[in-house]
């Protein structure tokens, strides 16, 4: 983190809400993947001079609804990196249960908002809130100060984290950035896997993720793969491996270049830049080390 502000998280419930901080400005939605819907909203707000809060859910409607398993363009450990980078100063990080749901848009008003007492509220054109959603920016303006952000938009199309969702599980790695403003990013733990692929000379890296990440189309990616410090170039597979003990659901196994060094158990954060092919079952292994190492060529030679 490069931010010059240190980002404080405050966690809570609607049955114990902190105050804020006096002249705070705060900046209200879920902002999954922090688009750059989301950091025009935030630039706006941090332009105001003040100490600025982001205040969202920990976990999104859809999933805790059961609407969708994967459902997440950013954990809240992504957000907090990004936040603090752009300098943020508080994360309100509000738990979201089956109660919260049933919260009406002046009980939200009245046992959130008013408790932490913002100076300023931002929010975007389409902001909803409360039971129903029938809170609203203008519902709003009759209670606090605040500043509407027009939706961002490229080539006419309103920049919205359910499209990049849509782009993602497309495998449309470039669409994606383009909303995003950098790489889609999945983050998780490196476990022990079969290591088929070091037997094949290019070892791989098994994520097992701890957030419900949107996952992506099935195929071979290149990309960046972020660990102890440092980035370096990968290939990036999402599938089942049908060449080699195919498995029931796919997994992530990320083939880092010129990278030789023990990660078990360590966090490994994967950009996918961009989707190179399918997934294929070879008639033979060796057709397969073939493939890989035709990938790993073009990793290297696409890859800054």
């Amino acid at each position: 983190m490069s931010g010059v502000t240190a980002l404080k998280i405050i966690s809570f419930s609607i049955e114990d809400v902190p105050a804020g901080d006096k002249d705070l400005i705060l900046c209200l939605g879920f902002y999954d993947g922090l688009h750059l819907g989301h950091q025009k909203l935030i630039k706006a707000a941090l332009k105001e001079g003040g100490p600025v809060g982001v205040m969202t859910f920990d976990v999104a409607p859809a999933v805790l609804l059961g609407k969708k398993e994967n459902f997440s363009l950013t954990s809240t450990f992504d957000k907090a990196d990004i936040l603090e980078d752009m300098g943020v100063k508080y994360l309100y990080l509000m738990h979201f249960d089956v109660q919260t749901l049933k919260v009406t848009k002046d009980e939200f008003i009245q046992r959130v908002l008013k408790p932490l007492n913002p100076k300023k509220i931002y929010v975007g054109e389409d902001y909803k809130f409360g039971l129903l959603a029938e809170g609203d920016a203008r519902y709003l303006k009759q209670f606090f100060d605040v500043v509407v952000i027009p939706l961002e938009k490229i080539d006419y199309a309103k920049i919205s984290s359910k499209k990049i969702r849509e782009f993602v599980e497309n495998g449309e790695m470039e669409k994606a950035q383009s909303y995003l403003g950098r790489p889609y990013r999945i983050c998780g733990l490196v476990i022990e896997g079969e290591r088929k692929g070091k037997k094949l000379g290019f070892p791989t890296a098994n994520l097992e993720l701890e957030y419900p990440y949107v996952f992506p189309k099935e195929g071979v990616y290149i990309g960046y793969a972020h660990s102890l410090r440092r980035k370096k170039k990968a290939l990036i597979s999402v599938g089942t491996h049908p060449t080699i003990n195919q498995l029931l659901k796919p997994i992530i196994e990320v083939h880092i270049i010129d990278f030789n060094e023990n990660i078990y158990g360590k966090v490994l954060s994967v950009d996918f830049v961009s989707y190179i092919r399918p997934i294929i079952q070879f008639p033979e292994i060796e057709d397969l080390r073939k493939q890989i190492a035709k990938d790993e060529e073009v990793a290297k030679n696409t890859l800054k």
